[in-house]
């Protein structure tokens, strides 16, 4: 129990506290009351009795032991709020930048320098804009106005801001484009559509290499032209073998002159010309391969008296006599005579250049194609194809074609894996001459079997035929898309549209000249054989005119690539390029899996001057690898096809990649296509 002087002091002090208490305001002197008589008074601090001894006394060093006495707080400052924000002197919000005003308090604007949101205002509304000025007037971004409402401006009424950008047609963030960066990469708003583009101005431009370009150069703007020193290169003789002759005349394309004749191996009957425009020959006599070069630089001083001796037109009459040739072995422009099958009995019959420029030779009796190499004519391969072969024609994708006529079969021959094909149609078959044509389908004349030019189309393993006049023999095909069939039975020359397979007429060459081989020259002329009259004929087959026939040896039979015509047109081209333009290969979003490519339509930026066009075929896979097992398409002639090309038509490719062969051609070689891009759209599925 505490001491009677303890509770007495501790009641007067809870009194002074009340006393102080705000509720009971700020007492007067005068106004002091008096204790109550009962309640004894306190005396001085000195007078408190000694606590008894029962009764610990606290340490006043013990902070701890210290108990608080209750005093009264401290006054809290008065919060300054004039304009009721809650802002102000003291305020716990913070101070007030402007205490008369509700809508300022942390920042405060200089309502002076014009009309701000929250500003005290009178009048009208006035114009106002809270972005960049720069936006102004760019796709949706446009002004609002503010308004004098209560005696302050509003916020800025109406107004756009940039917003992320949709594909909707609409400039939506205000930089003054439209669409970036959310179409597709066609261009457009269809999610479907994907877009693959090489060349100038796209993000892959062209690059010779990579391309695997041939006979191109790039311009200063990265377009691709024909090579000026292609446009100006011609494929300029036409070599013809005289067979009873054993000789082999070279003719001038364009004027026809006999410029020399070669004393080569026996009984030739074939010739073909190679990249360089050196001819190969065939001789039927003793299996014999000879090479002719076509210039003399290039021919070998094998006899060391410092001079090349050959054949040429000593005395300018436009035809060689035997003076003016050089005997067997001796002319230094044979570059060499080989025998790839010494000691068999067969003769050498079938003959074709490759794009690698080595000669395949087809042997009659072995049924032996044997590859030469373009140096020395040393054999680097053999195929045997188990039928007699009598003519032979490459297409661009290495495939050899094999006139069979041993075997009356269409013989097919792939070179890298050696796989032999044997092919024919329903009905009776003789295959003679053979050739393949503008879209890459082989020819062949079927004599002694009905007047009938066959054609054979590897895409879909389809047969069709066209009536010609009788004994159909030599064929070529040309890059506008014709096909020329010697008939030597009625001295004429049937010109057929390869496209709708009709033969739109014949052509004369005059009585008794009996035309055995056949060929085109740089120029679009046709050349025919004529065996019955030791000459040859140059027709414009537009005209449908004889413009020149010539005299060469007696008998003259020859077949195969006389010009070189076949080769660099159709089995090595010069003047292209390949490309794989890639689609979407990205996951759909709602099935997770790889998007299906299917490719709609190619598109060409190109210039294309009078006598200059563009050939292509496509084709497509998911991978590269997929891509070289895939078969081509037929070949589109731009023009007259147009542009953009459909490729829906007959069945749309499908894959990731879209693979497009692509070949410059100038009929005149004096102008050149200009391709500026290539692009080809895909529908994703």
């Amino acid at each position: 129990m505490l001491p009677v002087r303890l509770v007495a002091w501790s009641l007067l002090a809870l009194a002074v506290t009340a006393c102080s208490s705000p509720r009971a305001g700020k007492p007067k002197s005068a106004d002091v009351v008096a204790p109550a008589a009962d309640v004894p008074q306190p005396k001085p601090p000195t007078d408190i009795a000694e606590p008894a001894a029962d009764v610990p006394v606290p340490d006043p060093d013990a902070e701890a032991a210290v108990q608080p006495v209750d005093a009264p707080p401290a006054a809290s400052p008065v919060c300054l709020d004039g304009d009721g924000d809650g802002h102000g002197e003291n305020c716990p919000a913070g101070p007030d930048c402007d205490d008369l005003n509700p809508h300022f308090n942390l920042s405060c604007p200089d309502c002076s320098a014009g009309p701000f949101t929250g500003c005290p205002c009178s009048g009208k509304a006035k114009p106002c804009y809270s972005g960049d000025a720069a936006w102004l007037g760019k796709g949706t971004c446009k002004g609002g106005t503010h308004t004098c409402d209560g005696g302050y401006w509003s916020e800025c009424k109406g107004e756009v801001l940039p917003a992320k950008e949709a594909c909707d047609g609409i400039d939506n963030n205000c930089d003054g484009t439209t669409d970036e960066g959310v179409q597709s990469s066609c261009g457009n708003c269809d999610p479907s559509c994907a877009l693959g583009k090489i060349g100038a101005g796209t993000k892959k431009p062209f690059d010779l290499q990579s391309l695997g370009a041939k006979g191109l150069v790039l311009g200063p703007k990265g377009w691709l032209t024909l090579d000026p020193a292609l446009t100006m290169q011609k494929l300029k003789y036409i070599w013809i073998a005289n067979s009873p002759q054993s000789t082999v005349s070279k003719l001038e394309c364009k004027t026809g002159r006999e410029v020399a004749r070669y004393n080569v191996c026996s009984d030739p009957s074939r010739t073909s010309v190679d990249l360089g425009g050196n001819v190969w020959v065939g001789c039927r006599g003793d299996a014999g391969v000879a090479k002719i070069m076509v210039n003399k630089a290039n021919c070998v001083d094998k006899n060391g008296n410092g001079k090349i001796e050959t054949s040429a037109d000593q005395n300018g009459d436009h035809k060689i006599s035997p003076a003016e040739m050089l005997p067997m072995g001796q002319d230094e422009c044979i570059r060499f005579t080989v025998y790839p099958e010494a000691g068999k009995s067969t003769i050498a019959r079938a003959a074709g250049v490759d794009k690698e420029d080595h000669v395949w030779i087809g042997f009659w009796d072995s049924s032996n194609l044997r590859r030469l190499e373009p140096d020395k004519g040393a054999t680097v391969a053999t195929i045997n194809i188990g039928c007699n072969p009598y003519g032979l024609v490459i297409d661009q994708q290495g495939i050899l074609w094999v006139s069979g006529r041993g075997c009356d079969s269409l013989v097919r021959v792939d070179p890298a894996s050696k796989i032999v094909t044997k092919l024919k149609p329903n009905t009776g078959f003789s295959p003679y001459g053979i050739n393949v044509d503008a879209f890459g389908k082989i020819w062949t004349a079927n004599y002694g079997n009905g007047s009938l030019a066959w054609r054979y189309d590897p895409l879909t393993d389809n047969w069709k035929s066209v009536t010609t006049l009788m004994n159909p023999r030599g064929i070529a095909g040309s890059a506008d898309g014709y096909v020329y069939v010697a008939n030597d039975q009625d001295s004429s020359i049937a010109r057929i549209n390869a496209a709708t397979m009709v033969n739109e007429g014949q052509i004369s060459l005059g009585a008794n000249r009996l035309p055995v081989g056949i060929a085109l020259d740089d120029d679009g002329f046709v050349w025919a054989v004529n065996q019955g009259k030791g000459t040859a004929s140059k027709v414009d087959p537009k005209a449908g005119l004889v413009v020149g026939e010539y005299p060469v040896g007696n008998s003259p039979y020859t077949y195969s690539d006389m010009t070189g015509y076949t080769l660099h047109h159709f089995t090595a081209p010069m003047g292209q390029i390949t490309v794989v333009l890639p689609g979407n290969g990205l996951p759909n979003p709602l099935t997770g899996a790889v998007a299906k490519n299917i490719w709609q339509s190619l598109d060409i930026d190109a210039i294309l001057p009078p006598q200059t066009s563009l050939v292509l075929r496509y084709r497509a896979a998911d991978t590269g690898l997929a891509l070289a097992t895939k078969p081509w398409s037929a070949q589109v002639t731009v023009p007259p096809t147009p542009l953009p090309l459909n490729l829906t038509q007959g069945g749309a490719p499908v894959g990731l990649l879209l693979q497009i062969e692509l070949q410059f051609v100038s009929a005149d070689k004096k102008s050149t296509p200009t391709v500026k891009s290539l692009s080809a759209k895909a529908l994703l599925q």
